[in-house]
């Protein structure tokens, strides 16, 4: 048997490196290609087909057309642009709700507030017009003495 003391010391006193870099070791670094050219994608991260794309590629999407531009809306007084935003199916409903309950009164006001005395002229307006209105009819005779003077 060896004692534990002396297998210590000869491991200390050996001249073997211990630890860090070896050459040769560890992986191998990646072969590069010999200069080949990219090949452009045909496919960008949204999904769309790009310009590289042949036309019978069947992956991928169109990309989308280019959307018209505003229209002009100054022009418009605010009562048409609130009605235009109430008809317009593709805004939110609460938007058209608001638009319309700000429009309304323009277009449909309220029946003017009246007092008895106004009410009771405006009947007495509708019940003497009608069968029961007074007629006018030729103007009387006029009066002349016999030298064209007014009696």
């Amino acid at each position: 048997m060896i004692p534990w003391d002396r297998e210590i010391k000869e491991s200390k006193e050996s001249k073997m490196p211990r630890g860090g870099s070896r050459p040769g070791a560890g992986r191998k670094p990646k072969a590069k290609p010999q200069d080949a050219p990219a090949a452009k994608p045909v496919v960008d991260a949204a999904g769309f087909k790009t310009d590289a794309a042949p036309e019978n590629w069947p992956f991928g999407k169109e990309p989308p057309k280019e959307p018209d531009p505003p229209e002009d809306l100054s022009k418009l007084t605010p009562l048409e642009f609130l009605l235009k935003v109430m008809r317009d199916e593709g805004e939110d409903k609460g938007r058209r709700m608001q638009a319309a309950s700000l429009a309304a009164p323009y277009c449909h006001p309220k029946k003017g507030e009246s007092t008895k005395k106004a009410e009771a002229e405006e009947k007495a307006r509708a019940a003497g017009s009608g069968r029961f209105a007074t007629r006018k009819g030729p103007p009387g005779p006029q009066l002349a003495a016999a030298g064209g003077k007014r009696v």
